[in-house]
């Protein structure tokens, strides 16, 4: 026995060593952990401190060889850290606490998108009115709807608008579009009362502001060229810009689990540059005496390089374009070094240059998607390679046989790295999502995306409309696809909201499971029941309180929010149907399902617990004393308050704290708030503590 265990001890020794010899790739899972622990935070903390420990963690790991691993692994971790905290401070932009009703906005647009009766315009702030400049945010979004404005990005205009801080949370864990905001330096939002009016456009001959332009006129060409829903997401795919498409096509694609095509993603940016380096290639390799004399790999390699930049240039330049920039150009950049492009190394640089230029990102959808599928594939990949036979047969059926078969695999292998996130931050996961993608990626990969490259090279001569017409059919074949099986029954898997614990624990588990080298790599499927048991035994709120405070929605027996009133917080509403995994389209349709309801508000019962809800100042007395948790839809006087027996949250708890959730434990009444998750952090505008 003590031999069989002696010889265990040594073969997990071994493992570990063939382990720590790929410890490379783990750079940006360390990175990823300090920015992790920044953004969890509920306070700021000082930069001085994570510098000064990330220079005596470097030091330690320079000269002391013998923890040189561990001390590295820290200062890679406190590296992320500063790394997001530097970045907070580069962004930093005052945000609006309360609304501040109509002001008159000066500034320089910095983007403007426009769809059917609508303009979104970004402006850069020079001045607010009866606003101190250091209240001033450096950016705010407003909305215009009316007639259409001819306003371009760097015109210097005029508009008066009802100003707002950034939405917060709808509900404790819900996504914080606010903090999104914030690392945009957007302090303000609105909507327009007056067209935007153009007082110079000094600055439209700026490179940024030609690029926007470019963008926006290449968009209304393609609309023109191809009217429809066909030509609206061509244009997304090409210049990033969506506001086009319609709310039926981006429901139809999501639920098919196609929404990934809408996003400029790794998947386009490698369409897109691969059409380049091959048709390159191809047509080097057809001229003799300079396939034999040249490296004609390498060129085509630098030609989808320039390519890839023009793409990311043309698609607005935003964190997810760069996102899939940076993971092509490392893939060709190996080309050029004679190194090879698909590797579990290069996806590590990549993700760790995004993670330290924009921390952020750690907390997107959109990062962790995709560089869960490229991860996942990219082992997978590694792992074909080494079982494959090297005297497989290459012949034409062959290779189709093989193509089809990788299609299957690659689509699996995405779908399965990418549900749990998809699971975590929309509370649903396409079930086709396999078949529709089969049939899907092949129209992308020959149709659509070839059109398009040829109809933004036609673009100078003004010979691309048939191109763009091209790429829409295809486009309208795939929405067709995904119209279908999104209608199929059972297509959309619906689940209630995961805690951060559980997406943490088959992250954890995942990324060890294609990491790691030796057969430890069992190990990390262990995540995958630990997520399950956490999510499993994690309770769900059985009350909801809005965060403008004019809203309430109790969960009824079959786990669907019934609003107290449902022409309010319509939006909220629906974030608290996604939070329970139920359809948020099943709602109640009238006030009296709430409850009794009378002149004075409505009672109602969960979980033998009774909950009043009021709008009159006379129903409080009389409902502290019946009712276990009472929501005032107004300011409550402190005396009030103070006299009251009842769990009391009214209008001015959720100016202070933000939307509320509140979960029945048993006798114990559980309150959840939005501020106390989010913490006193620069994007959270008022502190929540007060």
């Amino acid at each position: 026995m003590g031999r069989r265990i002696g010889h265990l001890r040594a073969q997990i020794f071994e493992w570990v060593r063939d382990d720590a010899g790929a410890a490379a790739i783990w750079m940006p899972v360390f990175i990823g952990l300090g920015v992790g622990v920044y953004f969890g935070l509920r306070s700021e903390p000082p930069f001085a401190v994570a510098a000064a420990t990330l220079a005596a963690t470097t030091l330690l790991a320079v000269f002391t060889p013998k923890y040189r691993g561990a001390c590295a692994a820290l200062a890679l971790s406190i590296l992320g850290f500063a790394a997001a905290d530097w970045r907070t401070s580069r962004v930093a932009t005052p945000v609006l606490e309360r609304d501040v009703g109509i002001r008159a906005i000066e500034g320089r647009v910095h983007s403007v998108e426009r769809s059917s009766g609508r303009e979104r315009l970004i402006i850069d702030v020079q001045s607010i009115s009866r606003l101190d400049m250091e209240d001033t945010p450096k950016r705010v979004r407003v909305t215009w709807r009316g007639q259409g404005s001819t306003v371009v990005a760097g015109d210097q205009i005029m508009l008066r608008a009802g100003l707002s801080p950034p939405p917060p949370p709808a509900a404790p864990g819900s996504f914080d579009f606010a903090r999104q905001l914030y690392f945009q330096s957007i302090g303000a939002v609105g909507f327009a009362v007056t067209m935007p009016e153009a007082i110079s456009s000094n600055d439209a001959n700026s490179f940024r502001a030609r690029i926007e332009n470019l963008r926006s006129g290449l968009t209304q060409r393609i609309t023109d060229a191809a009217p429809g829903q066909g030509g609206a997401i061509v244009a997304a795919v090409v210049t990033g810009k969506r506001e086009a498409i319609s709310k039926e096509s981006r429901a139809a694609l999501r639920d098919a689990g196609l929404a990934h095509l809408l996003a400029i993603s790794g998947l386009h940016m490698g369409l897109a540059t691969g059409l380049i380096f091959f048709t390159v290639r191809g047509a080097l390799a057809a001229i003799e005496p300079i396939a034999i004399r040249f490296p004609i790999k390498k060129w085509a390699a630098v030609a989808a390089l320039f390519s890839g930049f023009a793409y990311l240039l043309l698609s607005g330049g935003a964190w997810s374009p760069r996102r899939a920039f940076v993971m092509t150009a490392i893939f060709l950049i190996a080309i050029l070094f004679d190194r090879r492009a698909l590797s579990l190394r290069n996806v590590a640089i990549a993700a760790s240059i995004i993670l330290l230029t924009t921390p952020e990102a750690l907390v997107h959808p959109g990062f962790q998607m995709s560089f869960a599928a490229a991860t996942a594939l990219i082992a997978v990949f590694e792992w074909w390679n080494r079982t494959a036979d090297p005297e497989r047969d290459f012949s034409i059926g062959a290779r189709l046989k093989r193509y089809a078969i990788g299609l299957a695999v690659t689509d699996l292998v995405a779908s399965l790295a990418t549900a749990p996130f998809a699971l975590f931050h929309f509370n649903r996961v396409a079930v086709y999502s396999l078949p529709a993608n089969i049939l899907s990626m092949p129209l992308m990969a020959f149709w659509i995306m070839p059109a398009a490259v040829v109809g933004l090279l036609l673009t100078p001569s003004g010979l691309d409309g048939p191109a763009w017409i091209v790429a829409a059919k295809g486009v309208d074949v795939l929405l067709a696809i995904g119209g279908e099986v999104s209608s199929w029954s059972g297509a959309v898997s619906l689940t209630p909201q995961w805690p951060t614990s559980a997406l943490i624990a088959i992250t954890a588990g995942g990324l060890w499971f294609c990491l790691a080298r030796s057969l430890l790599r069992v190990v990390g499927a262990a995540g995958v029941p630990a997520a399950a048991l956490i999510v499993a035994t994690s309770p769900t709120p059985d009350l909801f309180v809005s965060a403008s405070g004019a809203n309430a929605g109790i969960v009824d027996a079959n786990g669907q929010v019934v609003a107290y009133n449902n022409r309010r917080d319509k939006f909220s509403v629906r974030v608290w149907n996604e939070i329970l995994g139920a359809d948020p389209s099943l709602g109640a349709d009238t006030q009296s399902e709430f409850g009794k309801c009378g002149a004075a508000g409505c009672v109602a019962s969960v979980s033998d617990k009774t909950i009043a809800v009021i709008e009159r100042a006379e129903a409080l007395a009389e409902d502290c004393v019946r009712a276990d948790i009472v929501i005032a839809l107004y300011p409550v006087p402190g005396d009030q308050w103070r006299a009251c027996d009842a769990v009391l949250i009214d209008k001015r708890s959720v100016w202070r704290r933000g939307a509320h959730s509140v979960r029945f434990d048993g006798d114990a009444i559980v309150v959840e708030t939005v501020g106390a998750a989010r913490g006193a952090r620069p994007w959270s505008g008022a502190d929540p503590s007060r």
